[in-house]
C-alpha cells in the first residue's frame, strides 16, 4: 500500500488523486471511501520518431500497430479503467468523434505480413519508464504480441528522472502518455501539427496540417466533422504513434 493510500484509509487526508487500478479493489472494501471512477481524453502513446531509420518505413510502422495487444493493455495496466484507443487522439468524449472507423486490432497475421514488406528484419528497441502508471508494463505486453507476429523487441527500462529531456522525442520509440484536451483542433494542434513542439513522432504531413487549419474555420458542421474524421485516418494510419488506450481517471475521497 503506498503512503497516499495508507494516509487516506487512516483518516489523515481526505482526497488522493492518481489512483494505481491494481488498489482500487482494496480500497472499494473499505468502509467511508468513496472511488471516483472518471472517463476522460488522456491517453498512451508509444511514438515512433518518423524521421529515423527504421521508423521511416510506412509498414514497419503499421506492422507494430497490428502487433499491439490493445485489450491487454487495458485489462492489465489500466485494470478496465478506460476505452480502447484506435491511433488517433480522440475518442467519444469529444465533439465530432469520428463514428465508423474500424477498431484495430490485435492481429500477428498481419503484423508479419507489413514486417516482411517493411524489408527490415532487425530487432526493434523501445524505452521506457514508468513516468505514467504502467509504461513499463506496456511496453512488456508489446514486447509479447509483437514476438507472435516474429519480431524481435528490445525493452529498454529508463529511470523516470530525465526521462523527458533524453528519451521523449530522442530516443526513436519510446512510451508517452498526453492529458485532456477540451478540443480536437487543440489536442491535434499539440501532437501531430508539423510544426508543434510537443509532436513527438516528429509526423509532418501537409495534407494533415491543412485540414487542421481549415477545420478552425469551416461553419458547416457536417463538413467539420468529416474533415475531422478525414484528420483521424491520415494520423491512424501514416503517423508514427501508437495509440492502444484512454485512460479513466481514478481519485478516491473519504
Amino acid at each position: 500500500m503506498s503512503a497516499r493510500t495508507a494516509a487516506l484509509a487512516s483518516g489523515q487526508v481526505h482526497f488522493i488523486n492518481a489512483l494505481n487500478p491494481n488498489t482500487v479493489q482494496m480500497l472499494e472494501r473499505m468502509k467511508k471511501l468513496n472511488i471516483i471512477n472518471t472517463a476522460g481524453r488522456s491517453h498512451y502513446t508509444m511514438p515512433m520518431l518518423v524521421d529515423q531509420a527504421p521508423f521511416d518505413n510506412a509498414d514497419l510502422r503499421l506492422a507494430l500497430k497490428y502487433a499491439i495487444d490493445r485489450q491487454a493493455i487495458l485489462k492489465q495496466v489500466l485494470g478496465g479503467y478506460g476505452t480502447l484507443g484506435n491511433d488517433f487522439p480522440v475518442n467519444a468524449a469529444y465533439d465530432y468523434f469520428p463514428e465508423g472507423i474500424p477498431q484495430r486490432a490485435f492481429d500477428p497475421d498481419k503484423a508479419a505480413f507489413h514486417f516482411k514488406k517493411s524489408g527490415y528484419d532487425g530487432v526493434i528497441p523501445i524505452f521506457a519508464a514508468d513516468v505514467m502508471q504502467g509504461g513499463v508494463d506496456m511496453a512488456a505486453i508489446f514486447q509479447d504480441g509483437a514476438k507472435k507476429a516474429g519480431i524481435k523487441v528490445e525493452l529498454n527500462r529508463m529511470p523516470t528522472d530525465g526521462y523527458w529531456k533524453n528519451v521523449w522525442r530522442n530516443k526513436p520509440f519510446c512510451v508517452s502518455y498526453f492529458g485532456t484536451r477540451p478540443t480536437q483542433d487543440l489536442i491535434y494542434s499539440i501532437e501531430f501539427f508539423s510544426k508543434a513542439a510537443s509532436n513527438e513522432s516528429k509526423f509532418n504531413n501537409p495534407k494533415f496540417d491543412s485540414l487542421l487549419i481549415a477545420a478552425r474555420a469551416e461553419r458547416d458542421e457536417a463538413k467539420r466533422k468529416e474533415m475531422y474524421a478525414d484528420m483521424a485516418n491520415i494520423v491512424r494510419d501514416e503517423s508514427g504513434s501508437i495509440i492502444p488506450v484512454f485512460n479513466n481517471y481514478l481519485n478516491a475521497a473519504a
